[in-house]
């Protein structure tokens, strides 16, 4: 039990049950309450540090930081902090945290034993979530580190009660407008080392190291609710750095294309999965709002209409059994564009924030205290600082640009009749239903519909005629071109595996390459090059090792010396 014993009494009250799990920091166990209360549970999950971090003043204070985040959150679909302290193990002062114990599996573990969550259950893990988030960010603060391993799901495979589903896990969570840079999981030094969290579902905000705001949560939950539907994170990849690259350039992926019952949900997920902040969803209620329409629309769906059935037909591929390696958070390197650009000041914390005991603030503040005797001037020297303000970048709409999910203010020009008054056509952005809407609200009317192929999911607004900011006379129709929800498979063969991939992301597909080298050429694709498929299919390669030249030995050297490469 990592040097502790059952029945070990931790903080006078805590006796040590079973071991529940081990992370990168810490330990969980399970323990009983001697002092609880009438009507208080008796066991909690305690989670102790390390015991070769206990030594380090800073990564103590870190630590218990997570109780001072959590303290003041009260939700039923938040995990709740009842204590914390400092427990002396032979003069070694080792931090703890006591927490609610909740019954049921991880959503990661449900998953990968049961298979993926139908549309329905989808739902009310979305419903779940996005409550408890809603009350975290009124509080000013952002989780950062929502994944399958920090949600616990009942095990059922019926219906789901939104309200057993929990959200674990604060040792990440700080106020908005921080980064996730550090050279620790605990974030006790906020200088050097790489990027902290999960890639699997971290934002391309977070993976390039830029401030993390509460869009980035919002980004994550598309990432959950994808791997619910189809048992696979968004963006399976080899290698972690591979992962991050393609939150930070690859389309969003459609479940619908593995799971075609999930379709109701493709619009939710790539909306919250957009690589912008300020155009995926407004806050987690616009969000929880979404995911409640698409579940009218799925109870007026066909009875037999379950996209966990037809996940079935799409068995956990060597690409999910390869995302494992991915899908722990830890100190990551940053993805191309990273971090360098100066942080803005934290925004404060929301002055209603829920508020715990005055008594048990206090007594938290008094352990945090304790725990940084010695330490606490250079400590918050190092962590403390108001970051410098972001710099504000210019930008210019172009037309091979990510479509816009939010529409962009358009400055309305003169009337050039004072007897008709002209209508400015607004930009039309995120799906066609949103367009339609923009339209009749600017006293316009929906024109032409094209459909077209792209790497977008169906029915994202690609262009429009007449463009923005042009007049028209009320009621004047504009035509508006979409994306089909299709594309054309690319032409690989003879690419390494590297630019292959990249071009077929590009292009919309997720890439499934086995175990094949990156430098691999690729012989052809399932689907061949130029069928028109889903966006988001997965593309398989079928590769082959590139052949090297026999190295030729010269008379100057008795080492042969390759010639080259041969195509």
């Amino acid at each position: 039990m990592g040097g502790h014993t059952s029945g070990e009494l931790i903080g006078g009250r805590y006796a040590l049950g079973e071991l529940l799990g081990v992370g990168g920091s810490a330990s969980v166990y399970a323990a009983r309450d001697l002092q609880a209360a009438v009507g208080e549970p008796e066991w909690v999950a305690l989670k102790m540090l390390h015991p070769h971090l206990c030594a380090d003043q800073a990564q103590r204070v870190a630590f218990l930081r997570e109780a001072e985040r959590a303290a003041g959150l009260h939700h039923y679909n938040l995990v709740t902090v009842r204590g914390a302290g400092l427990h002396d193990a032979a003069g070694v002062l080792m931090p703890w945290i006591a927490m609610d114990l909740v019954a049921g599996p991880t959503l990661r573990d449900h998953v990968l034993q049961s298979g993926p969550l139908s549309t329905a259950q989808t739902a009310a893990l979305a419903e779940g979530i996005l409550s408890g988030l809603a009350v975290a960010h009124a509080a000013g603060l952002v989780h950062r580190d929502i994944s399958p391993q920090n949600l616990v799901f009942p095990a059922s495979d019926g219906p789901v009660d939104p309200g057993s589903v929990r959200l674990l896990d604060f040792g990440l969570a700080d106020a908005s407008g921080r980064t996730t840079v550090g050279s620790d999981v605990l974030l006790a030094a906020a200088e050097g080392g790489g990027i902290i969290g999960n890639a699997n579902y971290m934002s391309p905000e977070q993976a390039r190291g830029l401030p993390v705001r509460t869009p980035s949560d919002l980004y994550q939950v598309g990432a959950v609710l994808y791997f619910a539907l189809t048992g696979r994170p968004p963006f399976p990849r080899r290698t972690s750095a591979e992962v991050l690259e393609a939150h930070v350039a690859a389309p969003p992926p459609a479940p619908s294309a593995l799971v075609p019952a999930a379709r109701p949900f493709d619009r939710i997920i790539t909306h919250a999965l957009t690589k912008t902040p300020a155009r995926r969803f407004r806050d987690a209620t616009q969000f929880r709002e979404a995911v409640e329409a698409a579940l009218l629309t799925l109870e007026h769906a066909l009875p037999d209409t379950d996209a966990s059935a037809e996940a079935s037909e799409h068995p956990i591929s060597p690409a999910l059994v390869a995302s494992e390696r991915t899908s722990v958070t830890r100190v990551l390197s940053p993805a191309r564009g990273g971090y360098g650009v100066p942080a803005p000041p934290p925004e404060p914390l929301a002055p209603d924030r829920p508020s715990a005991s005055p008594g048990f603030l206090a007594v938290i503040g008094a352990i945090v205290v304790v725990a940084t005797a010695g330490v606490w001037a250079s400590l918050a020297g190092a962590t403390s600082a108001p970051p410098e303000a972001e710099p504000v970048p210019t930008t210019q709409a172009t037309p091979t640009g990510e479509p816009s999910l939010v529409p962009e203010p358009v400055a309305p020009q003169a009337s050039p009749s004072t007897t008709v008054q002209a209508v400015s056509v607004p930009q039309l952005s995120g799906f066609l239903a949103d367009a339609e809407a923009a339209l009749r609200a600017a006293g316009l009317t929906l024109g032409e519909v094209t459909r077209v192929d792209s790497p977008w999911a169906a029915e994202t607004v690609l262009r429009h005629d007449p463009a923005a900011g042009q007049l028209l006379e009320p009621g004047a129709s504009v035509a508006v071109t979409v994306a089909s929800g299709y594309n054309a498979v690319p032409d690989v063969a003879g690419l390494d595996v590297t630019a292959g991939r990249s071009r077929l992301e590009a292009a919309g597909f997720s890439v499934s390459s086995g175990d094949a080298a990156p430098d691999a050429v690729i012989v052809t694709t399932r689907p061949a090059s130029g069928v028109g498929v889903a966006v988001g299919t997965e593309v398989a390669l079928r590769t082959q090792p590139r052949s090297t030249a026999t190295p030729t030995p010269t008379p100057a050297q008795p080492s042969p010396t390759p010639t080259g490469d041969t195509p």
